[in-house]
């Protein structure tokens, strides 16, 4: 039976804030809170993560046997490094898609036209479940062709024309909505770390296969919490998390894949890459690193070329990370520093606790935040 308060998210500016909060109640745990900081950072070099990297999502074990910063329990059933009972991959996305549905709610989807949100708004539109869907687009999407011919006219969709994070991630309605994205994608099918993994070379495939199942042991779910950071709100119904790519049936199948060696990995730090796959302001579709990503999640490719018959957007997608375009889209004019500041405030939302209660700058000193430190 669980006795301790729990946090199910969390962001840097959280931890900041209870830093300051410890100097000045109770001074004796910094320590404590300090070494706690180290085993994390411990964990992400195993992970093939930068060391100096500053968490937005935390980690969580999902095994129960480690305990970091906060006390926190992992909702997602561990799946073990061994072989599972072949499915078609066709049949996990659908079966995805279908248990989302099944809550019965609304499900705001938020959709980039990349390649990993295009496969599951196929899923749930070849299961004939286009009408539960609130599609949440931050500028223009990546593949308009998909946008005209199964959004436009057929679902309910709100784009949000600035282009930026902080309003992208106020649309959702987590307190009614069920939510859902591809955010895990890059992890389960081979990317080692995005940009935070700069400066940690790994080529081996089987040291690779560790880091992967590091990052899928601890790094790997809630990380949509950072989707709604700019919802005003006080509440959040923890069960309208609903996180696409952990669906089991989809994991156990690319555990099948990496375990035959058929994972492609992918580095986005590599020296290969053009730097400009991060921006919308062009990418060189010759560099190395953009050839060698479309011989990489050949499953997602595969399913949404079954059902579109599209080469543009299945096996010729490059590689443009959505929440880095709309963190850092550049203006046509003026300053660009000054564009960020103004359009990137700080988060309003900090924290979720256990009970759903979403904590920011303004309540956060009316909470006892011992009771959710893991202290040793």
């Amino acid at each position: 039976m669980k006795n301790k308060k729990e946090l199910v998210w969390w962001s840097t500016a959280f931890n900041d804030l209870i830093l300051e909060w410890l100097k000045n109640n109770n001074p004796d745990i910094i320590d404590n809170f300090i070494n706690l900081k180290f085993l994390e950072k411990n964990v992400y070099l195993f992970m093939g993560y930068n060391s100096r990297l500053h968490t937005l999502t935390g980690l969580s074990d999902r095994k129960h046997k480690t305990q970091f910063i906060y006390n926190q329990t992992s909702d997602c059933e561990w799946l073990p490094y061994q072989e599972y009972p072949k499915q078609s991959f066709t049949d996990c996305m659908l079966g995805a898609a279908q248990s989302i549905a099944s809550v019965g709610k609304t499900i705001d989807l938020f959709w980039s036209g990349g390649l990993d949100s295009n496969a599951i708004l196929i899923a749930f539109n070849e299961l004939g479940l286009h009408k539960q869907l609130r599609i949440i687009i931050g500028g223009p999407p990546e593949s308009p062709t998909l946008f005209d011919k199964l959004i436009k006219g057929r679902i309910d969709y709100i784009i949000d024309q600035t282009s930026t994070l902080t309003n992208t991630f106020g649309l959702a309605k987590p307190d009614e909505h069920v939510w859902t994205a591809g955010v895990e994608a890059d992890i389960l099918f081979g990317a080692k770390a995005n940009l935070q993994s700069k400066g940690i070379n790994v080529k081996d495939y089987s040291e690779r296969c560790s880091l992967w199942n590091t990052k899928r042991r601890y790094g790997y779910t809630r990380r949509m919490f950072r989707m709604i950071v700019y919802c005003n709100i006080d509440w959040v119904d923890i069960n309208n998390h609903k996180s696409f790519y952990t669906h089991p049936s989809i994991e156990k199948f690319v555990i099948n894949q990496t375990l035959s060696g058929e994972m492609v990995f992918y580095d986005l730090t590599d020296e290969n890459w053009d730097n400009q796959w991060q921006s919308t302001i062009g990418y060189d579709k010759s560099a190395e690193g953009q050839k060698h990503y479309l011989s990489c999640k050949m499953p997602l490719r595969d399913f949404i070329y079954s059902f579109t018959k599209d080469d543009s957007i299945s096996y010729k997608m490059p590689k443009i990370t959505s929440e880095t375009r709309l963190r850092f889209q550049k203006p046509s004019t003026g300053s660009f520093t000054s564009f960020v500041r103004k359009h990137m405030p700080p988060p309003r939302n900090i924290a979720v606790t256990d009970e759903g209660v979403v904590i920011t700058r303004d309540n956060f000193l009316d909470y006892d935040w011992l009771e959710y430190i893991n202290v040793q």
